[in-house]
């Protein structure tokens, strides 16, 4: 068995044990955090799941507040990881890439969390925070484009995915600059989502490369994820410019 299907077989086991624990013991008498309440839920990130990654990561959370970590360096350091995710994507080592966003990711539940624990409103992280995201989806995509710069079908798959998820944020940002805020969670495919579906889809490539054709689960993967941002793209975008038209038509009056 190789590397991969090792760890994939132990992180597996110990994702279905805990969950089912969690499912029976805590979930039914848990009270939602601020956090799950105030995020867009969706079937695939939805309240079970969010609340059963808190439930993971708490006791190093609970570390982390006590040495007393700025957040901007567990940024930076999910931002690494991200960058390490990219590198092995790009040498089709999906296994090992889906292991380090799934570590960028937890870095990017921990930031959020540690400033609310120490108290902290900065923009200046809250710029940091966001300009770092855009970095880190750049570098994962990177990676995908790399490793199927010679299948035209999959390098465009992995563009779409790359440019829409950059748009996506942009449009969100630019709205929410000009005062409007509702429309910024149109699409199938917020972060959570592209984050949850790459990371699942990629740790469970090297088990599907045993089976069926290699890397065909991480095709399979990036092209849902490119098809899946681009609507998401289009949607925010169109979505966001009617809003803003609407606005004006009704201020003109």
């Amino acid at each position: 068995m190789t590397r991969d299907l090792w760890l994939l077989f132990v992180a597996n086991t110990f994702v279905v044990l805990s969950s089912v624990y969690f499912a029976i013991f805590k979930f039914s008498k848990l009270q939602l955090s601020e956090e799950t309440r105030r995020r867009n839920r969706t079937v695939i990130s939805n309240a079970f799941f969010r609340e059963f990654w808190y439930f993971l990561i708490d006791p190093l959370k609970l570390k982390l507040i006590k040495w007393d970590v700025n957040p901007n360096t567990i940024t930076f350091v999910g931002m690494l990881f991200s960058v390490l995710g990219g590198l092995a994507f790009g040498l089709g080592e999906f296994g090992l890439g889906s292991w380090m966003i799934i570590c960028s990711g937890t870095c990017d539940v921990f930031d959020g969390q540690l400033a609310r624990a120490k108290k902290i409103s900065l923009k200046s992280g809250a710029f940091f925070d966001s300009t770092l995201d855009r970095v880190a989806e750049a570098a994962i995509f990177g990676g995908f484009l790399w490793f199927f710069r010679n299948d035209s079908v999959f390098f465009m798959f992995s563009l779409f995915a790359a440019m829409s998820s950059q748009i996506i944020s942009y449009c969100r940002a630019r709205a929410e600059g000009l005062g409007f805020n509702s429309g910024s969670e149109r699409g199938l495919f917020q972060r959570a989502e592209r984050f949850i579906i790459l990371a699942v889809g990629t740790a469970l490539s090297p088990l599907f490369d045993v089976y069926f054709e290699p890397f065909l689960l991480a095709k399979i993967t990036i092209a849902v994820i490119g098809l899946g941002t681009l609507q998401t793209a289009f949607s925010r975008c169109v979505g966001l410019y009617y809003e803003i038209k609407a606005f004006e038509k009704n201020s003109a009056r």
